[in-house]
């Protein structure tokens, strides 16, 4: 048995199916007559971190103590990295991993660090270490020698492209990161895991442009046939899942949280004279038709940072702590309650906590924004760390900022935006074809260890989705099977974690 996930970040249905139809995405088209796919519902917030961690998992965000790429600290108003904040959950190659199976994941993006695993690892563009960006640490220099490339990371070089070099580059990223991923399919493998970043990158920036957009999902056909044939010419057949971690959609009009809460008396800020001028200008510049007169002027190298300075710059909220109830710091769409005798400056009693949270998603949803409870959408042993309430984006408001400073709770905004319907296509000798399904993010996991035969910990809020396999396939006939939690599963755990901490 063998299994590979290829992720495509950002990859959206709503643009496969009908340029597959259209004879646009030749090898899309035939993926799907040959294999089971559809929408794969995505985590709440639908964005990179913490959707692959909620893919690689099979649990809710609750559980894994991941709610975005930063989020705030215990009893602080400090906004970390997510790993800082919580112990890590063994995702689905460790599993694998422990059970003797040969792994190899390449820029998987919920991988910050590498580390030991029976097999290979890269990790992915959020990783800041060279030093711990591979296991074992020797594959750095055969990465060098291929000149792989993670992803764009410098953000002044990333902001003063055009359009056509900034599309180029995406292009060229690809190339090198599948020179790495042919590289690992050489060597001995059961499971594989490696994520291309190009869509969604590109999609931020130029949604509004089609033909140019059209030519990247082109360029992921065009790798997926490689890839595959690669494969075919090896003598192999493994089950193939294509996956993205969220859809995407046009990003007409923003939601500004944090002018909603000031408008209600619930968030007010420190009085910065020179921070509002520079809102003011900010705001001026964000407008679309300003912003499409100065674009040729912000492709002028030491423009476009100085640009980026100023717009990051008010991006910063100087709050006043003992006069606010509740704040957002993330641009995602969540909402902190200022709790007394949680908060370091906290304000809101408890006996007002409800009542509190109550009003404010009334008074969201009058004006059409769907919010929830923590608990209603998340559950788990880091509860506690989750936003109070969590916010949605839809085809009415496609993305929501913390920013203040515009004057208004709704802007003009542009380019793309993250959606819920993820891309899922399954295809391989137990897979059923040409076969429509929607799955959620969190059941590939379950899905995946019960096609290895292994145990699934009962902790995994996904299904294992026994509809996609073949009636005579012998994965269709096994029972599903799952880990019997015990004390020497804990005991083992724990000396993982001491060791990782280099205790023992």
């Amino acid at each position: 048995m063998k299994v590979l996930v290829i992720g495509l970040d950002g990859a959206t249905m709503d643009l496969i199916k009908p340029w597959a139809n259209e004879g646009k995405l030749p090898m899309f088209r035939k993926l799907m007559s040959e294999s089971c796919f559809g929408n794969l519902e995505s985590s709440r917030p639908p964005v990179t971190i913490p959707a692959w961690n909620c893919l690689a998992t099979g649990k809710n965000p609750g559980k894994i103590g991941c709610f975005s790429f930063i989020q705030k600290a215990s009893g602080s108003y400090d906004f970390r990295v997510y790993s800082q904040t919580v112990e890590k959950e063994e995702d689905i190659w460790d599993i694998l991993s422990d059970k003797g199976r040969k792994v190899f994941i390449l820029n998987a993006p919920n991988i910050l660090s590498a580390y030991k695993i029976n097999g290979h690892m890269v990790a992915g563009s959020l990783c800041t270490n060279e030093d711990k960006l591979t296991y074992p640490k020797e594959l750095g220099e055969e990465l060098r020698n291929l000149n792989y490339e993670m992803d764009m990371t410098d953000p002044d070089i990333f902001g003063s492209l055009n359009d056509k070099e900034f599309s180029r580059r995406h292009k060229e990223i690809t190339e090198k990161q599948c020179k790495v991923l042919f590289k690992f399919l050489e060597k001995p493998w059961d499971f594989g895991f490696f994520v291309f970043t190009e869509l969604d990158r590109v999609q931020h920036q130029l949604w509004d442009k089609k033909d140019l957009l059209l030519s990247h999902y082109q360029n992921i056909d065009t790798k997926l046939k490689e890839i595959i044939n690669k494969i075919e010419a090896q003598g192999e057949k493994p089950n193939i899942f294509i996956v993205s971690d969220h859809g995407f959609g046009p990003n007409k009009k923003a939601f500004l949280v944090n002018e909603f809460l000031i408008n209600r008396g619930l968030l007010e800020l420190k009085t910065t004279p020179f921070l509002n001028i520079l809102k003011k200008v900010v705001s001026f510049l964000r407008k679309p038709a300003i912003l499409k007169m100065i674009s040729p002027i912000l492709t002028i190298s030491f423009i476009r940072p100085l640009y980026r300075s100023v717009t990051q710059q008010t991006g910063r909220t100087p709050i006043q702590w003992d006069r606010t109830k509740a704040f957002s710091y993330a641009s995602w769409g969540t909402i902190y309650i200022n709790s007394a005798g949680k908060e370091p400056e906290g304000i809101v009693k408890e006996e007002d906590y409800e009542k509190l949270r109550s009003e404010i998603i009334d008074e969201l949803k009058k004006i059409s924004i769907k919010a929830y409870r923590r608990e209603d959408i998340y559950n788990g042993k880091y509860l506690n760390l989750a936003p109070d309430i969590v916010l949605d984006t839809d085809d009415n408001v496609n993305s929501v900022t913390s920013k203040v400073g515009y004057g208004s709770e709704f802007v003009e905004w542009y380019g793309g935006s993250h959606r819920f319907n993820g891309t899922f296509i399954a295809r391989g000798p137990d897979i059923k074809e040409n076969v429509n399904i929607n799955a959620q993010i969190i059941d590939l996991a379950p899905t995946i260890l019960h096609m290895f035969n292994t145990p699934i910990p009962k902790d995994m809020d996904g299904s294992v989705l026994k509809e996609i396999f073949k009636d005579n396939s012998p994965i269709a006939k096994e029972q599903i099977e799952y880990k019997k939690s015990d004390e020497k599963d804990k005991i083992i755990k724990g000396l993982k974690k001491l060791k990782s901490l280099k205790k023992i």
